[in-house]
């Protein structure tokens, strides 16, 4: 009798163990390489969220937690149950561009998988100025420029629309985000006093952490 008493105690403390273990939130996943699919160790992976409270939701996110990927670019993040508005999840290394998800939570403790890619870093640099202008232009001088071969998945990387630059006091410079190791176009277009006056089409690979110049007087 005694034996079943303890045997009972047992049960019951493994069915305790089992809830609890089970009223956890899971956020897993694997962090690779947007172009070549390679696992990425050392990769830091943030997780933020909106939290709701008895005072409402909040829409901002608030960073909560942080983890490292392991050397197959595993990660795991557990926390207890809480009401959650929104979830994101960004991961960042050094020599590659940031990316971020954001879900939805199923319920207050769930297990949810996400498998995050990141893209190599690679920087063009870009100086357009409208040198001539003034002397062979007028005011509807357009620059236009179209980047053409970036993955779409990298978020922080330019896009294929088209940039313009307008009239006869254009001299930009700024930074335009690709991912390392793919091949990009960047197609120029020279308009002055309302027709096509130029086309070119360069086309471009940026070493990871490099920076590539690209500069155009017209």
């Amino acid at each position: 009798m005694k034996n079943l008493f303890f045997i009972a105690i047992a049960a019951f403390t493994l069915i305790a163990f089992a809830s609890c273990e089970k009223a956890q939130n899971h956020i897993f996943g694997k962090v690779t390489d947007m172009s070549t699919g390679e696992a990425i160790a050392d990769a830091t992976v943030d997780l933020y969220l909106t939290e709701i409270s008895s005072s409402g939701y909040s829409g901002s996110f608030t960073k909560f937690m942080s983890t490292v990927s392991d050397a197959e670019g595993n990660y795991s993040i557990d926390f207890k149950p809480m009401a959650v508005g929104e979830y994101k999840i960004k991961v960042s290394k050094k020599n590659y561009h940031t990316n971020e998800i954001t879900f939805m939570p199923s319920e207050t403790a769930a297990e949810y998988e996400n498998n995050i890619t990141i893209p190599k870093a690679g920087y063009i640099h870009y100086k357009i100025h409208n040198a001539y202008g003034e002397h062979i232009g007028d005011e509807n001088d357009v620059a236009r420029i179209q980047i053409n071969g970036i993955n779409p998945l990298c978020s922080e990387c330019a896009t294929s629309d088209f940039i313009s630059f307008e009239g006869l006091d254009v001299d930009e410079d700024g930074i335009w985000n690709v991912v390392a190791g793919d091949e990009i176009t960047i197609t120029r277009y020279l308009i002055r006093k309302g027709s096509t006056q130029s086309q070119k089409t360069t086309k471009y690979t940026c070493n990871q952490g490099d920076t590539i110049e690209y500069n155009w007087n017209y």
